[in-house]
């Protein structure tokens, strides 16, 4: 009988062994309610070199799965801040003194998780940290963190760590007096960054303290993002893209533009065909949002229109889109986050390049998915001690425009293979697209439309470029143009024979008066 048990307690322990070892898919928080992030600013420090900052943080938040309303400290109302768990100061201005006493009383009660970046540390956080700051007006420094370091970073007019009792993260080594100060101190849910700015090794140690300050636990995953397709780009250069990345290990990415009208013309089967191929080689789709136009009229109605019908478009050309690209003033609009983004639980946000709203919103879309963009050229300014590569501490996309050339092809796949980077498959993740009775979706690499698989066998066919845009019509006037050269003809003859005639009768009266 004790043998009998001991056999089935084992058998139990084996299977829990078993369990363990089989590996789970990264949980999305598409099931989960977004951490809500309030974030405030003195100033966007336009013209300085801290200009850009507080948009890299709305940016690095939307990473995390947040959602961020963000508002200058001068606009604070009273009462604001207790509705939120996670608090952000970012102060760029370190000559002007915060005045404010809504935002002062409130901070100095406020008993969530506070992040101040910049300067004017409050004295209640100073206490909590036992921290000790200096100003440095003119040096060059080398940051360094995560094991990646970044070497003759100009810095001007920054505070630096000289003391605190928290845990620190990161080093800011600075090159005129040799001095080591921590990048970040952290004590509880309290965080202080001294020194951030756009562009450098500090976005990324930024993204650290973030995560630790949100208690994140799984490391990010790295994506390769191609974004700039259109109908008309050069799809055997897509094709022969695909190729290499798939022959070279690489999953990726591609941004699509979207098409509105004429979707059975050959141009835009050819642009599904080229579609269908990149799904074959371990490429995923996204679909980016449309260019917007100055001085056109923006309705958002109109908008979700377009964007339902191009989504069932590429449904029935089998091609299945997995989320959506834009830039990120698009998540901090009304109308666009409704009309153009609502179908997607995914996005790659990309950087702003001209904002042009419908209906502003202080507050951010949120997205289970929302890798953080950088050119791989950001990336390869910095160094590490023993050429590993450490992970992400978010989602992140190495974002490439698609290329002009095979040659530049051939070097971003070059630049990629050899950057040690693991890219991670797309498809993996939980991601869903949904538009009217189409849903797309995937999970542990399958994707699906409307629960049917992906064909990842497909041969793509050749498109004819012979087309009667205007069939009917050329029928129409072929027919009409044979029946009026029929009559004129008729009318033409007809006059010859009359005229024929009256000259023979007029020349025989001449004859009989002529020879009497």
């Amino acid at each position: 009988m004790r043998s009998i048990q001991a056999c089935k307690i084992s058998l139990a322990v084996l299977l829990l062994l078993a369990l363990a070892l089989i590996p789970l898919p990264r949980v999305s928080a598409a099931g989960s309610q977004p951490v809500k992030v309030l974030l405030l600013y003195d100033s966007l420090a336009k013209g300085t070199p801290r200009e850009g900052n507080v948009t890299v943080l709305q940016q690095l938040l939307a990473s995390y799965r947040a959602e961020v309303t963000v508002s200058s400290i001068d606009k604070y109302k009273q009462g604001t801040m207790q509705a939120y768990t996670n608090v952000i100061t970012v102060v760029n201005d370190g000559d002007i003194r915060i005045s404010s006493p809504a935002y002062l009383d409130d901070l100095a009660a406020y008993p969530g998780a506070y992040l101040h970046a910049g300067y004017q540390l409050p004295p209640a956080i100073r206490d909590k940290l036992s921290a000790a700051t200096e100003k440095v007006s003119r040096d060059t420094a080398e940051i360094a963190a995560d094991k990646r370091t970044q070497p003759n970073v100009p810095v001007r007019d920054i505070e630096v760590l000289t003391q605190t009792s928290g845990s620190t993260y990161g080093t800011i080594t600075l090159s005129g007096s040799g001095r080591k100060a921590p990048f970040s101190a952290k004590a509880g849910g309290t965080a202080y960054v001294p020194y951030f700015q756009k562009g450098n090794l500090s976005e990324l140690a930024m993204a650290s303290v973030l995560k630790k300050w949100l208690r994140i636990e799984e490391d990010g995953q790295a994506y390769v993002v191609l974004k700039e397709i259109y109908p008309f780009s050069d799809l055997d250069l897509l094709e022969k893209t695909a190729d290499r990345l798939y022959g070279a290990g690489i999953p990726f990415v591609i941004s699509i533009r979207p098409v509105f009208s004429n979707t059975d013309f050959p141009a835009m089967q050819r642009y599904a065909e080229a579609l269908k191929y990149v799904q074959t080689r371990n490429g995923s789709i996204l679909v980016n949002a449309p260019v917007v136009l100055d001085g056109v009229s923006r309705e958002g109605g109109d908008l979700q229109r377009k964007m339902s019908w191009f989504i069932s478009v590429l449904a029935k050309y089998g091609v299945a889109p997995l989320g959506v690209g834009t830039e990120m003033y698009w998540a901090y609009d009304k109308e666009y986050a409704k009309s153009g983004l609502g179908f997607f639980d995914s996005a790659v946000l990309f950087p702003d390049v001209k904002t042009l709203y419908i209906d502003p919103s202080d507050t951010s879309k949120p997205f289970a998915s929302a890798p953080y963009s950088m050119p791989m050229s950001f990336l390869r300014q910095f160094g590490t001690p023993d050429r590993s590569v450490p992970a992400f501490p978010m989602d992140t996309a190495v974002v490439y425009d698609f290329f002009a050339s095979k040659e530049e092809m051939e070097e971003a796949v070059g630049t990629l293979g050899s950057s040690g980077i693991p890219f991670a498959d797309y498809k993996s993740g939980s991601h869903e697209v949904k538009a009217g009775d189409i849903v797309v979706a995937s999970s542990r690499g399958a994707v699906t439309i409307n629960g049917s698989p992906v064909n990842t066998e497909y041969t793509p066919k050749k498109i004819s470029a012979d087309y009667e845009y205007e069939k009917k019509q050329q029928q129409s006037l072929a027919g009409a143009f044979s029946v009026q050269n029929r009559i004129f003809i008729i009318i033409i003859l007809v006059s010859l024979v009359v005229f024929g005639g009256l000259i023979v009768v007029g020349y025989r009266l001449y004859r009989k008066k002529y020879l009497k």
